[in-house]
């Protein structure tokens, strides 16, 4: 009995008791007497059936040197899935000691199952298999040639089993056969994707992050899984298919710039199959930093479906300026505004700050200087000590400034210029010092 959980082969086993060597020799060789039939008595003509899975190796041929017309041991089983056939493959040999053709007979199909059998040449012969059968070429003694047998059921009843059988009769006596067996046994599909959940990603605004994502069918039979995307208001999503268009790498989870192949479904994927794709997720121009959506892909297939989330998140700077002055002369500290006289020298901080989760690029400030006030030479001072103590900070780190036009043209961050401004980490804050003389 087959089930399609477990296949089982029933083997003989023979057990041979004795005590003394030669009884057992004996013994041995009468057995081989009864599996190896007449051949020995009628040498000359004898065909040799040998049959496998297709999916092993040739060492796992079963019929090899036992001639037989019932195929009680020349046996092979293998279950499908509906979607998926049985392949089999059969060997058919010259046992005899002359040359020899042989003619071919088999199972055709049925209501219940359909058969192909195709020749050493690719034909498919199963219409004259069932009937009156087809010759070989000769085959020289020990030559061998094989044939593909595939096995597709059509119905699927409880406890079905389809069994197709090939034999091969010597074209010089009719009385030489031989004979394999398979049998298919069609059990019922399970239905089973699994989705791949990447990680959370971030970027700039205006920006867009492609999530790479893997549906697999881990079910028993063949199945489609159609794809979906949605994502809120305002940050447009889309399916691209992991293609290698544009010179990339197929299904390698990198998106290259012509994968750009829009998709909808998986197609049809064999079990244990995948299909790769990118999910785009568009950052609005206008987000603020920390702005967040979350983006939700569906997986839909015949009696199986899935889904995954990401959350995209838009990551900005945030530049804040602040202002504070305090009076050398008459003493003090810093503060928003401070009180003086003519002659009196005004020490000003000008605090620039990235309190958001990206770099800012291109910082730049203006300050005017104060009316009836004019700049002290070498008071221009950039770091960041807010007590403006130490070395200034090295201009290709933190920029410059200069007198501009009555007031105070500063280009700060790394890799500023003297035409425009370089870039401040997140959580960085520039100090730009400068003093006056009141007139």
């Amino acid at each position: 009995m087959f089930s399609c959980m477990k296949l089982i082969r029933a083997n003989i086993v023979v057990r041979v008791a004795a005590h003394r060597t030669g009884l057992i020799a004996i013994s041995l060789a009468f057995l081989m007497m009864i599996l190896m039939g007449t051949h020995e008595a009628g040498a000359g003509y004898q065909p040799d059936l040998q049959v496998r899975l297709a999916s092993e190796g040739d060492a796992a041929y079963l019929g090899a040197g036992l001639f037989e017309t019932s195929a009680l041991a020349q046996s092979k089983s293998q279950a499908v899935y509906p979607g998926t056939s049985a392949s089999f493959r059969v060997m058919l040999k010259n046992g005899g000691d002359l040359p020899d053709s042989f003619l071919v007979r088999g199972t055709g199909s049925d209501g219940g199952f359909t058969v192909r059998f195709l020749d050493e040449s690719g034909v498919d012969r199963v219409a004259v298999l069932a009937e009156s059968g087809f010759a070989t070429r000769v085959l020289s003694p020990g030559e061998s040639l094989a044939f593909s047998l595939q096995v597709t059921p059509v119905l699927y009843p409880l406890g079905a089993s389809f069994r197709v059988t090939v034999g091969a009769v010597s074209a010089s006596d009719s009385a030489r056969v031989d004979q394999v067996k398979t049998e298919t046994v069609p059990c019922g599909s399970s239905a089973q994707v699994t989705v791949s959940s990447p990680p959370d990603g971030s970027g700039p605004p205006g920006s867009v992050l492609y999530y790479p994502y893997t549906v697999t069918n881990v079910g028993s039979a063949a199945n489609s899984f159609a794809l979906s995307v949605a994502s809120p208001a305002g940050w447009p999503s889309a399916l691209y298919a992991d293609d290698g268009a544009g010179g990339g790498v197929a299904g390698d989870s990198l998106r290259q710039s012509g994968e750009s192949t829009p998709v909808t479904s998986t197609g049809a994927l064999a079990p244990g199959a995948a299909f790769r794709f990118f999910v785009a997720v568009t950052i609005p121009q206008a987000s603020a930093d920390g702005a967040r959506a979350d983006t939700r892909l569906a997986v839909s297939g015949e009696g199986a479906s899935g889904a995954d989330q990401v959350t995209t998140s838009a990551i900005a700077a945030v530049l804040s300026l602040v202002e504070n002055v305090r009076n050398l002369t008459q003493g003090g500290a810093f503060a928003a505004e401070s009180g003086a006289l003519p002659g009196d020298t005004l020490e000003y901080r000008l605090a620039v700050t990235n309190s958001g989760s990206a770099p800012a690029s291109l910082v730049s400030i203006g300050n005017t200087l104060p009316a009836s006030s004019s700049l002290l030479p070498g008071s221009l001072w950039i770091g960041s000590s807010p007590a403006g103590e130490g070395s200034a900070c090295a201009a290709s780190l933190c920029g410059s400034a200069r007198e501009s036009g009555g007031g105070i043209v500063a280009h700060l961050g790394a890799g500023a210029t003297e035409a425009a401004g370089g870039s401040l980490a997140q959580g960085n804050t520039l100090y730009l010092f400068f003093r006056a003389r009141v007139e």
